[in-house]
């Protein structure tokens, strides 16, 4: 599914519009009364059981890399920000304030079966140790 959303160059993001045509394009109702903090949650879960890409016209993107020349492949290199990358230990710190409560206290818990927690570092470890994408 490909979404394309024209966005202006405003310093406010109009995200109820942002929802609304994303829910349009996915086909799911719409319900003005729902906080839209609730909607997002909605949209989130209709985004995952697809393969999508959204489309922001007009803004700013943030492309985080491990590898230099994806940047040159995405003609970002005006803008290009080294960034040092984290140590495995401060990498797993970063990884472990990131999550919620109830994520934290199942990887935190340190049984032999712990699979949760495996899952986790394997997760932790493919980010590279970028910040950003921690």
């Amino acid at each position: 599914v490909v979404i394309f959303i024209e966005v202006s160059n405003s310093e406010t993001l109009n995200t109820v519009e942002i929802q609304q045509t994303i829910s349009e394009r996915l086909n799911l109702p719409w319900n003005d009364a729902e906080p839209i903090a609730k909607r997002a949650k909605f949209v989130i879960k209709a985004l995952t059981r697809k393969r999508f890409v959204i489309l922001l016209d007009d803004s700013k993107l943030i492309l985080t890399t491990r590898y230099r020349e994806v940047c040159f492949q995405m003609d970002a290199q005006r803008s290009l920000i080294e960034m040092r990358i984290l140590g495995n230990d401060a990498s797993w710190e970063l990884f472990l304030g990131k999550l919620s409560r109830e994520a934290s206290a199942s990887v935190g818990w340190l049984g032999s079966q712990n699979d949760t927690r495996e899952h986790a570092m394997k997760i932790a470890q493919s980010c590279g140790g970028l910040p950003l994408t921690l």
